[in-house]
């Protein structure tokens, strides 16, 4: 996968689906550096094995320079077919503001509706669901989420769940 964003002040941004070892790396480098650095995630929550595990999609996006400014990843579960959970999305303090973060969720969600969907009455549908942090909620209400229930704690951090249906 590979496609074009929002332009930052550093030019148009990539997307990239990870398919390796060096692209998850990139993915976890980012991933440290905003949750366990800046938020205080211990590194031993940050990854699990779901990074790994061979129904996990991961995508990174890139400024102009190549640089990783942004990085999400897509669960999804047999058991569960058109449902899928969006989690990990991380944006460099750098690239904050500047689009980055919806050019994670479409590539997501695009991955979603092309790779997870189910037949609904003639529609293809899935659900994407996903752990919001509270001061991100506005973010994800943006980008089409409906928020809702009890706020929780996840890695000490208030979170609230958040869904939106894709259909096509």
């Amino acid at each position: 996968m590979s496609g074009a964003g929002r332009a930052t002040s550093g030019g148009p941004l990539a997307v990239e689906r990870v398919h390796d070892a060096a692209g998850l790396a990139e993915a976890h480098g980012l991933r440290f550096e905003v949750f366990v650095d800046e938020q205080d995630v211990p590194a031993e929550e940050e990854v699990d094995a779901l990074d790994t595990h061979p129904t996990t999609t991961h995508v990174l996006v890139r400024d102009a320079g190549g640089v990783v400014v942004g990085t999400g990843r897509l669960l999804t579960d047999a058991a569960h077919p058109g449902e899928v959970h969006v989690g990990r999305v991380a944006v460099a303090r750098s690239a904050r503001g500047l689009g980055v973060g919806a050019v994670v969720m479409a590539a997501l969600e695009r991955i979603a509706l092309d790779e997870h969907a189910v037949d609904v009455a003639g529609a293809h549908r899935v659900r994407v669901l996903l752990s919001a942090q509270v001061q991100a909620a506005g973010f994800y209400e943006r980008q089409g989420y409906e928020v809702f229930g009890p706020v929780y704690l996840d890695a000490d951090i208030d979170h609230r769940d958040a869904v939106k249906v894709l259909e096509r």
